[in-house]
Parts: C-alpha cells; sequence; structure tokens
C-alpha cells in the first residue's frame, strides 16, 4: 500500500517537473522574442525587474510630440466609412509608430478617445466603435429682424438675448478659482 503511494507520488512529482520543463522552454522562447523585437539581447527577467528598480541600464523611449496621437487617431476615422473599434485605432496608431508609450497603450488610447468625444470631435456609437462627428449641415438660423434704430444704448442691451446662442462646441473653463479663492466666495 505504501509503496503503491509512493509511485504514485513519484510519478505526479515527474510529471510536474516535465510541466516546468516545458514552461521554462516557453520562457525562453518569449524572452528571446521580445529580445528580438526590442533590439536588445535576452535578459531574464529578475535581471530586468533590477534594473526597472535601480534604475540602470534602462532605456526609455522618447516622448511623442504633443498632439500626434490625437492627429493620427483623426486621420484614421477620417478614412474609415464605418465606425472603427480602438483595438482597430490602436493597431493603426502602431503601424505609424504613433502608439501611446505608457505601459497601457490601450488604456492611454481609451482616454484620449474619450477626451475627443467630450470635446464634440468623436462619438462612440456603442461597443468601443468610434468615429468622426459629422458636420452639422444645418442651415443656419434667420436673423432676427432688426428696428429701425434704438432709442438708447440700455434698449439695445434689452433687446439682446439674455441666454447665449448655442456653439458647435462645448464652453471651456478657463478656471474654477479666482487667486485662491472659490468663484462667489466674495468679492
Amino acid at each position: 500500500m505504501a509503496d503503491s503511494f509512493a509511485e504514485q507520488l513519484r510519478s505526479e512529482l515527474d510529471g510536474i517537473e516535465t510541466q516546468l520543463a516545458r514552461l521554462a522552454a516557453k520562457r525562453r522562447l518569449v524572452e528571446e522574442l521580445l529580445s528580438l523585437e526590442s533590439g536588445a539581447a535576452p535578459s531574464s527577467a529578475p535581471a530586468a525587474k533590477r534594473t526597472r528598480r535601480t534604475g540602470t541600464a534602462a532605456t526609455k523611449r522618447p516622448r511623442l510630440p504633443r498632439g500626434q496621437i490625437t492627429n493620427k487617431i483623426r486621420e484614421f476615422l477620417g478614412q474609415q466609412r464605418a465606425p472603427a473599434h480602438a483595438t482597430a485605432i490602436l493597431a493603426y496608431l502602431e503601424e505609424q509608430d504613433s502608439a501611446p508609450r505608457s505601459a497601457k497603450p490601450m488604456a492611454t488610447l481609451q482616454s484620449n478617445l474619450q477626451r475627443l468625444k467630450e470635446q464634440g470631435e468623436l462619438e462612440n456609437t456603442g461597443r468601443n466603435h468610434w468615429r468622426l462627428r459629422p458636420a452639422e449641415t444645418a442651415p443656419p438660423a434667420p436673423a432676427a429682424p432688426r428696428a429701425a434704430a434704438p432709442a438708447s444704448p440700455s434698449s439695445e442691451a434689452a433687446a439682446a438675448p439674455a441666454t447665449p446662442l448655442p456653439t458647435a462646441s462645448p464652453p471651456v473653463v478657463r478656471s474654477t478659482t479666482t487667486f485662491g479663492r472659490r468663484p462667489g466666495a466674495g468679492a
């Protein structure tokens, strides 16, 4: 009974050792592929962790020019007839060497897409598909008929509409504070 249990444990141990050897081989292949892709010599994972912590021998990719990602997003979506998925946008950015250079490029891209949506340039058509917002083709509103001549400047101000006319883009908030105080906290 004890011999069969020991044999069973040995066979399980042998199976685990073969799995470990297979995983180590896969790891070496992945490291080799990554090193070929980056153009660097293969390194072990613990050494890579040490260089990140100490900051030695770690090369940083140069930062992209300001607005390049946004311009490439506009360029790509301008070429598309149908809404494009965010992964297709990211693939295009990688082809153009304009992908976000962060640890999580998809999250950075999503942030850019959301910002463009809030600015009114893009719209999300659902399920992470994006397109350029179509230009408004509505005819301009007819101008209100004017009176002959206002009697005084105060009557001209009274004739002006109380609410501002709607614009195509959202309003720009310049500051929420005034010299360190909240707006309306007293002048």
